[in-house]
């Protein structure tokens, strides 16, 4: 590593990162990045890995634009990369004449965006707490590129986006997300041609408000559904209202611009982060899944008619009880009705084992492996296929836990 001399104490250091960041042009930061982690942490060598949209390969992010996707891909099924994205943990791997390569999770909040890796010569040691730092703010900065530059996304792709994929996906929100009272992960297939499905949440101090919603159909139009509905309820989200009356403008805004046979189930809960009540609707959903205890069971939410079927639909709030170490599964029926031409479906079954057998899994890790299994289990997804995952975490000790 670098002399000692050479590099200021601690992670003061860290200071110059987020100064030199500031300065440049979003697309230039990992060059700012990879001279930093030379200069002051005395790497021999560093690369930013990005996971791609079917989280399956972590795609090497040169500083020059030019020789992006030139570099070694990682698959996240294997390998030291592999292991620290899917663990989330810092991987150490040993070279040749002691060399040592660190891997290290790109993450914000838990929106996993990558890998970090850094190789060092071996002379000293690997300061661990520094570079985990500089992951966490590479991360930071990565989510803010977002908005001015399209080189980062353009990286995770591995073909092109589908116009209707293209607005699903700048609908979402977040991926993941996580506070001490719960963590929460979605996912959908397929990736590049996704049409009528999409999830959002928003957490306020005293609220989580999650929705999932299916378009009738795909494509455009069902993007077009999707859109409007998903933009409806935030609309009326941000007026301070609730899920009931979400619904019902979400439901008024399709019946006046998609007259006909074109409707969107969805379902809406509100939860109270002290205590963990559940407000929930039902607009013609599948109902939830809840992993308590080891035993998996449907939410019993009666449904009301989907959105955009009839002009002035009702849709009442209903009740749960969220209990520390609970898992909620939100998902669409492309889900479990996922099946090769003339083959069996997925089904409820498969999602109940899964449910079960993974419940160690983190939220972001849990829908990951659930998609795998979906697409392995039917190859080309030909209808939408969403999950979302809740960990309800606030400790036992707490009221209303």
């Amino acid at each position: 590593m670098a002399e000692a001399g050479e590099r200021r104490s601690g992670r003061a250091v860290l200071g110059e990162l987020v100064e030199q960041f500031d300065r440049v042009p979003p697309y230039d930061i990992v060059v700012v990045c990879q001279q930093w982690l030379r200069d002051r942490a005395g790497a021999r060598r560093s690369e930013l890995l990005l996971v791609d949209y079917d989280q399956t390969v972590l795609e090497p992010a040169h500083g020059d634009e030019a020789a992006s996707r030139t570099g070694h891909r990682h698959l996240v099924g294997e390998g030291a990369a592999g292991t620290a994205y899917r663990e989330q943990r810092v991987v150490q791997e040993l070279g040749p004449r002691r060399s040592v390569t660190v891997f290290l999770p790109v993450t914000m909040r838990t929106e996993r965006l990558g890998i970090l890796l850094v190789e060092f010569d071996g002379s000293e040691p690997v300061d661990s707490a520094l570079l985990t730092d500089a992951a966490r703010l590479l991360a930071l900065v990565l989510v803010g590129a977002r908005r001015y530059t399209d080189r980062f996304e353009v990286l995770r792709r591995n073909k092109d986006l589908e116009l209707a994929a293209e607005i699903q996906w700048e609908l979402l929100p977040v991926l993941a997300y996580e506070l001490p009272e719960f963590s929460i992960a979605g996912e959908l297939q397929p990736t590049y041609d996704i049409g009528g499905d999409t999830f959002d949440y928003a957490v306020s101090a005293t609220r989580l408000t999650v929705s999932i919603t299916d378009a009738v159909g795909r494509g455009l139009r069902a993007a077009l559904l999707a859109s409007l509905a998903v933009t409806a309820m935030r609309n009326t989200r941000r007026s301070g209202r609730a899920i009931g009356a979400q619904a019902a403008n979400a439901n008024s805004h399709l019946v006046e611009q998609f007259p006909g046979p074109h409707f969107v189930t969805g379902l809406l809960l509100e939860i109270d982060l002290p205590g963990g009540s559940v407000r929930a609707l039902n607009a013609g959903h599948p109902p939830p899944l809840l992993l308590r205890d080891g035993a998996v069971a449907p939410v019993p939410l009666t449904p009301d008619l989907p959105l955009g079927l009839a002009d002035g639909a009702v849709y009442r709030e209903q009740h749960f009880q969220l209990r520390s170490g609970d898992r909620l599964l939100l998902l669409t029926d492309g889900i479990t009705e996922a099946h090769c031409r003339g083959g069996p479906e997925f089904g409820d079954e498969n999602v109940s084992d899964l449910l079960r057998s993974l419940a160690h899994l983190h939220p972001t890790e849990f829908v990951r492996r659930l998609s795998r299994a979906v697409v392995d289990h039917c190859g080309d997804i030909t209808d939408d296929a969403t999950a979302v995952c809740l960990d309800w975490t606030r400790p036992r000790d707490s009221p209303g836990s």
